[in-house]
């Protein structure tokens, strides 16, 4: 945001020269990010009188004009049509030097003597118009200074206001800083105009079908409009402010805009279909040309201003250029209202629009204020375009929003910040931003929270405020210092810690996303359920419209982002909190993501051959076995069964609906579910353009922690041979090996101690649905040498169990 330092003058005295001015609004938190000069030096100009214009002897497109400089009348040939006797203008006498640098002397031209020249605003460096003569107010006396007609340089301060800080998006907000930090009073500007018009209710109507997306509507009619250029000091403000002039009515709109915070849209009303406003949603397959003479699509979800036939602006954003003001205007109605920010957003990003009034509604305007800017801008319509106001204003508002009250401790103040700040400069800190003391006792105080400020919300928020106005670079600095806190635990930071030096050692590159994401992106995967999706309020950008509930779509997305700027494989990792709702409640927990892309796995030799999922999924599961050895954490996969949604309302979410079918597996860990590991869906993967298997894992980091620091306990090296027996066997296709494995377990003895699937084989020799599984068992006693009847006993207890318990066929031989 530009602030032009003389017009915060108009609200504010304020003494400090611009440099310290800066530092003081920096050092609360207003961040000045530079200072520049605006205007040009002027000297030697003055303000000329033109008595007569004359035709040009020797050219047609030449004109002679008598220019009065206050002490003598000169002649000046001129090249521009607008300027007429009575005018006044700027003259640059015989010697004057213009802002580029050009020296005006005596001249003949086509015959003619000149011995001036009338300027236009671009040769002024006061704009880039160069359509005509300057004209300026004809009151000016003849012979002034030009500076002091239409100011010399000046400083323009250019801030950088947060988002939480909407309130000083206007000259009138910064200014209200600006006193609470030099104890002045704030001077706001004059809102009386006279209204001699018919009511207003029998000139217009206004319709809000959306009170949610616009909880206040207020619209003025004006009769008897004058079109025509604005004041110096409305075109050289907006200028300032990197606004271009148009004409007194919009200008005036931009004025108030700038000046309060407020922004503001003339509508010619005799455009308005029926003198109706409707503020309402969008309908399927309806358009609007916008002022910027671009015809643009609307959608339902976006918020429009309408008449009785047809959308006329885009809520918050920008008006249509057939209802908008022109030459023929004569009759305005002025809208002043609020809109919610996220809609706002919603349409400004959907349209690709960036407007001054978007960027103020997307961060939040005081409903309390549309009224009082309206006010405004009617006084100086009525005095600069002499517009005749109807009485009243249309004033829909749905109610005014409750008060607001904070307490503050007093002692809290002075122990968080380290400062020892009296009791009652706590309290004149807070009276000073308009922040209103309601009650106080010798503990604390209450303040009432003002409209305008939608930032502060808490106890912390007024301690900031504190901190702020009395000024950052008060605060002492004190040395850090570390307290031994007794029964402190660090074990799940350093197994955290482990666990990230465990994946480094593995070859994987750690990766660090936002916490918010976009709603879209969820929806990719599965995750816009709104059971499951956790909304911001007030989002930043719709990019970051939502918490995310699973680390997997931003990794997938990092992936995308890779192989786009030409990166054929990747190894990557990321550790971060994901947010879900579980029984309607919110819950958090830690996760650990893991993501393939290219032949990641194979060895640098081997890099140029193809590969299919399958291979993708071993590399995957070799990462996921890794980790599990190096935390010692006994992690099993499970078939590949939703573990997530509805059925399962208490369940951590996993995104399962984003996988290939089939090549989604479920992880646990001791019987509790873990996490997911899979081959990504090519459709999905796709979309970045990606045509190669993607594989991804999503832990819970919790099971990770839990052995990562456990002692192993020691065995003995055995000392007696192992006998080793193979088993074959035929079972159903669906029969898994965990199951296999679980048969085996049940029933085997303490001498069985390794059990390795070896071979799976499927074909039509031994029939369709069936598959034949192979098995290599290790016998050993700690005792003594096992014999061959011992074991063939064991062996075939083990046997008899798989063919009860699997209905499994035993291939003998």
């Amino acid at each position: 945001m530009r602030l032009p330092v003389s017009w915060l003058k108009d609200y504010v005295d304020v003494e400090l020269s611009p440099a310290e001015l800066a530092e003081r609004l920096t050092f609360s938190g207003l961040e000045v990010e530079g200072i520049e000069t605006w205007g040009a030096d002027l000297s030697g100009l003055v303000v000329g009188e033109v008595r007569a214009v004359d035709p040009h002897p020797g050219s047609g497109s030449l004109s002679v004009c008598s220019v009065f400089d206050g002490a003598r009348t000169l002649q000046v040939v001129c090249g521009a049509r607008n300027a007429a006797a009575g005018d006044k203008v700027p003259l640059a006498p015989e010697g004057a030097r213009l802002p580029g640098g050009t020296e005006i002397r005596r001249a003949i031209i086509h015959g003619v003597e000149s011995s001036g020249m009338l300027c236009a605003e671009d040769e002024l460096g006061f704009s880039e118009d160069h359509s005509g003569v300057m004209i300026l107010p004809r009151g000016l006396a003849a012979g002034t200074p030009l500076s002091d007609a239409l100011g010399g340089p000046e400083p323009v301060l250019v801030l950088e206001v947060t988002p939480n800080r909407p309130d000083c998006l206007s000259v009138i907000g910064v200014a209200r800083e600006v006193a609470a930090l030099c104890g002045r009073r704030l001077k706001l500007p004059p809102v009386q105009f006279p209204e001699n018009g018919p009511d207003v209710s029998g000139l217009a109507s206004v319709r809000v079908e959306d009170p949610a997306g616009c909880p206040r509507y207020t619209a003025r009619v004006f009769s008897g409009v004058r079109l025509g250029p604005s004041p110096v000091f409305i075109r050289r403000r907006l200028l300032m402010c990197g606004v271009r002039p148009i004409n007194n009515v919009v200008d005036i709109t931009n004025y108030v805009m700038l000046e309060c915070g407020q922004p503001l849209h003339a509508f010619d009303r005799a455009l308005l279909d029926e003198s109706r406003v409707v503020v309402r949603r969008a309908r399927p397959g309806e358009k609007i040309a916008t002022l910027d003479e671009a015809e643009r699509g609307l959608s339902p979800d976006m918020l429009v201003i309408a008449d009785a036939s047809k959308p006329v602006a885009v809520a918050g954003v920008m008006g249509g250029r057939t209802s908008g003001i022109n030459a023929g205007t004569g009759s305005v109605l002025l809208e002043s209202a609020c809109f919610a920010p996220p809609l706002v957003r919603s349409a400004a990003r959907g349209l690709d629009m960036a407007t001054e009034s978007s960027h103020r509604f997307e961060r939040g305007v005081d409903v309390m204020l549309a009224e009082w800017a309206s006010r405004r801008a009617a006084a100086l319509l009525a005095e600069h375009a002499g517009a005749e106001a109807a009485r009243g204003v249309i004033d829909v508002f749905q109610a005014a929003p409750p008060e607001r009250f904070v307490a503050c401790r007093f002692d809290r103040v002075r122990r968080l910040l380290g400062v020892d700040i009296a009791d009652d400069a706590i309290c004149g800190v807070f009276e000073a931003l308009m922040l209103t003391v309601s009650e106080r006792d010798g503990k604390g105080c209450r303040v009432r929270v003002p409209s305008f400020r939608m930032d502060i919300e808490i106890e912390a928020d007024l301690i900031e405020e504190v901190a702020r106005i009395h000024g950052l670079d008060k605060i002492p600095v004190t040395a850090s210092r570390g307290l031994v806190a007794p029964g402190a635990d660090d074990a799940p930071f350093r197994a955290a810690v482990h666990v990230k030096a465990a994946l480094r050692a593995l070859g994987l590159t750690e990766i660090l996303n936002y916490s918010f994401v976009s709603e879209r992106l969820l929806g990719r995967f599965g995750l816009d359920r709104p059971a499951l999706r956790i909304i911001l309020p007030n989002p930043i950008s719709a990019e970051h419209s939502a918490l995310r509930p699973s680390l997997v779509p931003q990794m997938l997305s990092t992936l995308g982002l890779n192989r786009s700027r030409q990166v054929a494989e990747a190894a990557l990792f990321e550790t971060g909190r994901v947010f879900f709702r579980r029984g309607g409640a919110m819950a958090e927990e830690d996760r650990i993501a893991v993501g393939l892309m290219g032949p990641a796995g194979r060895p640098v030799f081997d890099k140029r051959r193809g590969f299919e999922a399958e291979e993708m999924f071993l590399w995957m599961k070799g990462i996921l076995e890794g980790l599990a050895s190096a935390v010692k954490a006994e992690l099993r996969l499970e078939s590949h069964a939703p573990v997530g949604g509805g059925t399962q309302p208490e369940a951590s979410w996993f995104p399962v609906d984003c996988f290939e079918p089939g090549r989604c597996v479920r992880v646990t860990a001791e019987g509790r579910e873990a996490g997911v590991i899979g081959i990504v869906s090519g459709e999905i993967a796709r979309e970045w353009r990606i045509l190669d298997p993607v594989g991804v894992l999503e832990l819970r980091l919790a099971p990770l922690l839990e052995k990562v620091f456990s002692v192993v306990s020691m065995k003995p090296l055995p000392a007696y041979p192992a006998v080793i027996r193979d088993v074959a066997m035929i079972v159903d296709s669906s029969v898994r090996n965990e199951s296999v494995l679980e048969e085996i377990r049940k029933n085997s003895p303490k001498e069985l101690t390794q059990v390795r699937l070896f071979d799976i084989y499927t074909g039509k020799e031994i029939g369709k649905g069936r598959k034949s599984l192979a098995y290599s068992m290790t016998y050993r006693s700690l005792e003594r040498t096992l014999t061959d009847e011992e074991v063939n006993a064991m062996h075939e207890s083990i046997k008899e169990s798989l063919k009860n318990g699997l209905k499994a066929e035993i291939r003998e031989g």
